[in-house]
């Protein structure tokens, strides 16, 4: 199969599997399928996507998130950083442990963050950005 990801996956809301993967397709990532609450598994292997991973990929709490081999895939910014909800929420997200996609420092921040009522801080701007490096986080 070859071209985009139909964008109206998202809209199968009881799906369980979604298996795409080792086919040609290229593009973004439809943010519609982090509305995949029952997905076990999405896998996105081996195809030849591009853009940046949605944030919305981070509700996919309890689901395998499958990239790998993927080379043209980004973080928003153009750097190899993945969306912080999807580093912090999925730890079935193939890229968890690598600390280049998922910084360990970026995840123990937003911990302290979370931990600390950071959402109540009358100053919380900088802090837990989906795509901004922790080393900018203030």
């Amino acid at each position: 199969l070859r071209g985009a990801i139909p964008a109206g996956f998202g809209n199968m809301l009881s799906l369980e599997l979604l298996d795409l993967s080792s086919n040609y397709f290229a593009g973004n990532i439809p943010p519609e399928i982090g509305r995949l609450s029952r997905l076990e598994i999405l896998n996105l292997t081996n195809n030849v996507l591009t853009g940046s991973i949605p944030s919305a990929l981070g509700a996919l709490a309890s689901a395998s998130v499958l990239l790998e081999g993927n080379d043209q895939i980004r973080g928003k910014h153009r750097n190899d950083i993945a969306p912080l909800s999807l580093c912090s929420n999925v730890p079935a997200f193939d890229f968890f442990n690598d600390p280049i996609w998922c910084p360990p420092e970026r995840n123990a921040l937003k911990k302290i963050y979370d931990e600390a009522g950071g959402q109540d801080w009358t100053r919380d701007d900088g802090w837990v950005d989906e795509f901004n490096n922790h080393c900018t986080w203030h």
